[in-house]
């Protein structure tokens, strides 16, 4: 936060510079002033009343900014610390938000707009000052041109044509001419103070606006930090239908209600739009696995037809083999006959 001590660094050196000027000027000021002491002096006293106010409120902006500042480093709000004055709507707001530290944009709005009604209440005062130097010099101008232009009235009704001694007509016309020039002082005394007055005086409001000005927009950004302008992702009608709720006599808790049952039935659809989804993707799983059990019970019928065949397949086998057996088992025993009947008919031939 900006230490709003730092515009008064700048006010006091151009009020320092203008005093300067008023120490070198000060035999001519002092003759202004004898004009018409009353009015001059006046305007004089409400001016310096206008410095010591703007000042004032110059200061007043230094407690609420440190209550900011321990606001924002502690981020907790005690009952010890002092309330804020021109903070008084964000210290109500802050001690509001016990759940969510969250503000729609219409709280936020009204809250700030108390605040800017609060630091334009305190520079009323000052615009009126400056406004008040300006009709007291236009005041004390009207009032000595009247004196003046009654006082040369008088100087021309005094004059007498039939005097002769002429020393005599002109040291009446130089007496008389005292009140005129006096009216004439009264004038241009007023003007000059009370413009003066009112440029010191517009200078320091200046300031003093510009002050509340850098005080305003560093509060401004720091509650827009933690606003809620649209918590409905992709909605763009929520502002709309926040407004339109808050138009139609609904409270902003009641709006926020009916706010947070439409998020509600956003997320209950979005949830059923996954869950159709999922059901889709598992009825195309439950697809796929049919069909492998498909497939699976064609391969299995296949490798019974399989089996059966190979059963067939090794019977016939068994079959030959034994049948191969037997036709061998004959051949060899015709063989072994056949040697047998040798052998013995060679016994008989050798005796």
């Amino acid at each position: 936060m900006t230490d709003p001590r730092s515009f008064l660094i700048r006010m006091v050196s151009v009020l320092g510079i203008f005093m300067v000027i008023c120490g070198f000027l000060y035999e001519q000021i002092y003759t202004s002033f004898m004009g018409n002491p009353i009015l001059n002096g006046t305007i004089i006293a409400t001016a310096l009343l206008g410095v010591v106010y703007i000042f004032r409120q110059v200061l007043l902006l230094v407690p609420e900014v440190k209550w900011l500042s321990d606001v924002q480093r502690t981020r907790t709000l005690t009952k010890k610390k002092t309330k804020p004055v021109l903070l008084a709507t964000v210290n109500v707001m802050l001690a509001d938000q016990t759940n969510e530290r969250q503000l729609s944009a219409l709280s936020l709005r009204s809250v700030l707009d108390g605040v800017a009604a609060r630091l334009d209440e305190g520079r009323e005062i000052s615009r009126y000052m400056i406004g008040l130097l300006i009709f007291l010099g236009l005041l004390g101008t009207f009032w000595g041109l009247l004196q003046t232009i009654g006082a040369v009235g008088n100087v021309v009704d005094s004059l007498s044509s039939s005097n002769a001694n002429l020393d005599k007509m002109m040291e009446q016309l130089r007496s008389g001419l005292d009140a005129p020039l006096s009216g004439m002082a009264t004038a241009f005394s007023s003007s000059l103070f009370g413009l003066t007055g009112s440029l010191i005086l517009g200078f320091l409001d200046l300031q003093l606006g510009q002050a509340m000005g850098r005080f305003f927009n560093e509060v401004e950004d720091w509650l827009s930090s933690f606003a809620r302008y649209n918590d409905i992702h992709g909605s763009e009608n929520q502002p709309v239908l926040e407004s339109s709720l808050m138009s139609e006599g609904l409270n902003e808790e009641g709006a926020r209600a009916l706010l947070q049952l439409a998020r509600a039935m956003e997320r209950s659809e979005k949830s059923r739009e996954a869950t159709e989804a999922q059901l889709e993707k598992l009825n195309m799983n439950l697809g796929l696995i049919s069909e492998q059990i498909t497939d699976d019970k064609r391969i299995r019928d296949q490798l019974i037809l399989l089996n059966s065949k190979l059963e067939t397949l090794g019977s016939q086998i068994v079959n030959a083999s034994k049948e191969q057996q037997n036709a061998i088992g004959t051949e060899l025993r015709s063989l072994a006959g056949s040697i047998d009947r040798l052998i013995s008919k060679k016994v008989k031939s050798e005796k």
